[in-house]
């Protein structure tokens, strides 16, 4: 079924000359769920405190409205979808960013950011990134089923910043980004390419410079292997070498005992960033039995949105 725009100014109207309103809203509500579905556009689903919900158009503005939001994206035909958890009073927003195959919102479940971030006035944003390693893009020689998976340009552009422009965020307040794992990686290079988006990036038990591990199976399956293509190792997609191009103030956290990612990875990106960006803010935690798991993460929430509060202190805001 299709419904022209000047049926659906008739149709509107002459509901909403009724005397009865609530049949003006079930109409309404009606057209709003058709529209998304004819438009293959994302649709937005509010959620209350007794878990019911309702699915609204994203063109229509929304910062007024602070409940838990989730709007259904595709990175092709892969389901994507952005959770947006609300502060009851927002002074930023902050990008959480998952690990290689860790479900976006874990963060809430196995770890006190959520609650904590929530109460000090963050509005918190998840995007279902699965087995993303946070590429610019894809290659020929990408491994067939990586490809399917989001890369950090679909994040951004397509997941991320319409969020501002359809007012479900506020563009006037500064934007954090923290991510674990490879997710670290993630929120550290989102940091290099969008500097003038965020105000503050933390990465924990990331990995930066795949040049100490041409043995890691995540960058060969994604960008070939060193041997065949190694200027990619060296490109855009090594933070470590792109260390004068950082501008955005940086926390990074990594666990000594970590077996998963080797601190080594932090350690010489901190060393980098030391003497090629003497200027930049930087603070660091390296807990000597600390591994990689939920455990260390959470043992860095307080530390993480103190970073990001003094950020905001020193005039972000």
């Amino acid at each position: 079924m299709q419904l022209q725009s000047g049926m659906i100014h008739v149709f509107l109207t002459s509901k909403l000359d009724m005397n009865n309103k609530m049949w003006s809203y079930l109409f309404y509500n009606l057209f709003l769920f058709i529209s998304c579905v004819q438009s293959n556009q994302s649709s937005v689903v509010i959620r209350n405190s007794s878990n019911s919900s309702k699915t609204i158009d994203t063109t229509v503005q929304h910062l007024a409205i602070r409940k838990d939001t989730l709007i259904k994206k595709y990175y092709n035909q892969l389901y994507a979808p952005v959770t947006i958890k609300y502060a009851d009073s927002s002074k930023a927003t902050l990008l959480v960013l998952p690990g290689w195959n860790y479900p976006d919102t874990q963060w809430c479940s196995k770890t006190s950011l959520c609650l904590k971030a929530q109460k000090q006035g963050y509005d918190l944003v998840f995007v279902e990134m699965q087995r993303s390693v946070y590429l610019k893009s894809y290659y020929k020689q990408t491994r067939k089923d990586y490809t399917k998976y989001p890369t950090r340009v679909w994040l951004i552009d397509s997941a991320f910043k319409p969020l501002f422009t359809e007012q479900l965020l506020d563009s006037t307040k500064p934007v954090f980004v923290i991510g674990l794992s490879t997710g670290g990686r993630g929120a550290a290079i989102l940091a290099v390419d969008y500097p003038d988006l965020f105000s503050g990036a933390a990465s924990l038990s990331g990995d930066f410079n795949p040049l100490l591990q041409k043995d890691d199976p995540l960058m060969i399956n994604s960008i070939g292997t060193f041997a065949q293509h190694p200027k990619l190792w060296s490109g855009d997609n090594n933070i470590t070498l792109r260390a004068t191009e950082i501008k955005v103030p940086l926390y990074i956290g990594h666990g000594m005992a970590d077996k998963v990612s080797p601190v080594k990875q932090s350690l010489q990106f901190v060393d980098t960033l030391k003497k090629k960006n003497p200027t930049l803010t930087i603070k660091t935690n390296f807990p000597k039995t600390a591994g990689h798991n939920y455990a260390y993460w959470n043992s860095e929430v307080d530390s993480v949105l103190k970073f990001f509060s003094s950020l905001i202190k020193k005039g972000d805001n």
